[in-house]
């Protein structure tokens, strides 16, 4: 895990229930960044900050889901957030990785990369050896953070966002500590 200098103006640590509004907020700011130009403006725009306050206080209620939050030490703004638990859809896999996603003037400060090595320490505390994260095939930036963690693309399965027809790639690491599958 990287360690936070207190100088630094971000910073990571577990979400609370009182978190929802920061991370509704968090989580359409970085989705409209992310996902434009990726899915049709239509599927973008529809997302919407007071939907994703009552769908994101549920999942805090959820002690099986390992919730960080990413946040602005200066002014307390939550800036990202990352959800990990169980593997949903292939049960050959320890964990997984719901979703990290931070604002974009908060990206490539390393926290993407505190909340997965956090994720990691979690899921190496329960004994889970394994992790997976899908990714959408065509968020190459999303597709370059996971390589460069060590996970290497295995599957690649049919979806859709917004009824937008997608493709998913999984990334996967065997063994969590290890930079190869």
């Amino acid at each position: 895990m990287l360690a936070v200098d207190p100088n630094t103006r971000f910073a990571v640590r577990e979400a609370r229930l009182d978190d929802a509004d920061g991370i509704a907020r968090a989580h359409v700011a970085s989705w409209r960044d992310s996902y434009r130009g990726i899915l049709p403006d239509t599927v973008i725009d529809r997302i919407d900050v007071g939907q994703r306050v009552a769908t994101r206080r549920r999942i805090l209620r959820d002690r099986s889901i390992y919730q960080l939050v990413a946040f602005d030490r200066t002014h307390g703004d939550i800036v990202g957030f990352c959800d990990a638990g169980a593997s949903r859809r292939d049960p050959s896999f320890g964990g997984e990785v719901y979703a990290i996603y931070l604002v974009p003037h908060a990206k490539r400060y390393g926290l993407g990369r505190e909340m997965f090595d956090r994720v990691r320490d979690w899921l190496d505390a329960r004994t889970n050896r394994s992790l997976i994260v899908w990714v959408l095939e065509d968020n190459h930036h999303a597709r370059r953070f996971y390589e460069a963690l060590g996970g290497r693309a295995k599957m690649r399965l049919p979806s859709s966002v917004g009824g937008f027809p997608v493709i998913e790639v999984a990334y996967t690491w065997s063994h969590l500590h290890a930079t190869d599958t």
